[in-house]
């Protein structure tokens, strides 16, 4: 039923869009918004665009649909088009906070974490009673690249106020505390979150990084081939798994580990350079 209702709409709109002078039309606009949103829920994402273009043309003041179509211009990596579409949002509703957590995710990708953490933080500025955590977890993200740890571990925090079962939120702020040199909240921190996600990747990971710190490294080992289980072509871990093995003077687990790497990454310089030292020693 639902997909007859899909194609009687899609039939209707060609229909509509025929007609030569487009005017403001506030229904037809929503129709084609809703079209897009199907296509896009297909991966139809050339009809989707091509949707909500035409909803803003029946309606070019709908901010809605502009917010939508930089989420799919983004998840395209087409990042300037992605940016262009999340101003207009804001153009039209200054008070959009996921436009303003948008815009930022494309600043950051784009290399750009200055008006990235602008982005950030004018979002939680729109809504200080109830701040959105998403925005307040990518602030810390951008502090801690900064190597601002104080800062990063504050915005962290802040996040988990909100959502204190974000396994991705712990890993950050344990991994924050590692950097920092206080191990013990680390580890609390990162064990925290692997109660709420026993598959994190990452917070395995870190948390190897943490038990080799303290020289614990059968448990360094655990837990980076934990890592490794969850995504095999993490290829870092099979380095620090591989460094690893070399302080217990294990050579030829140190050497698996260092071809393993290479098959995912063959490359890697840094993986060259230690294997050629464990083939001549």
């Amino acid at each position: 039923m639902r997909r007859y209702f899909f194609f009687a709409l899609l039939s209707s709109l060609l229909f509509a869009c025929t007609s030569q002078d487009v005017k403001i039309d506030a229904k037809q606009s929503q129709a084609h918004y809703k079209l897009g949103l199907e296509f896009a829920q297909l991966s139809l994402f050339k009809n989707a665009l091509e949707e909500f273009d035409l909803a803003i043309k029946f309606n070019p003041e709908d901010a809605k649909v502009y917010r939508k179509k930089g989420i799919l211009l983004f998840g395209m990596k087409k990042y300037e088009d992605a940016k262009n579409n999340f101003q207009k949002t804001i153009m039209l509703d200054p008070n959009d906070v996921q436009a303003q957590i948008n815009l930022g995710m494309v600043h950051y990708t784009s290399g750009n974490k200055t008006e990235a953490l602008k982005s950030w933080e004018h979002a939680v500025r729109l809504n200080p009673d109830d701040n959105d955590s998403k925005a307040l977890n990518n602030i810390g993200n951008v502090y801690k690249t900064n190597n601002d740890l104080p800062r990063a571990i504050e915005y962290y925090q802040k996040a988990i106020t909100y959502e204190p079962t974000n396994s991705n939120y712990l890993n950050n702020l344990g991994d924050s505390y590692r950097l920092t040199g206080d191990l013990d909240k680390a580890k609390e921190t990162l064990l925290r979150s692997l109660e709420v996600d026993t598959n994190g990747m990452l917070t395995h990971f870190n948390l190897g990084i943490l038990y080799q710190t303290e020289g614990n490294f059968n448990k360094a080992i655990d837990s980076f081939q934990k890592s490794l289980n969850i995504n095999p072509s993490y290829t870092e871990a099979y380095y620090q798994l591989a460094t690893t093995h070399l302080k217990t003077n294990n050579k030829e687990s140190a050497k698996q580990s260092l071809e393993k790497g290479l098959q995912a990454d063959p490359n890697n310089l840094r993986f060259q350079e230690l294997y050629n030292k464990v083939l001549a020693s």
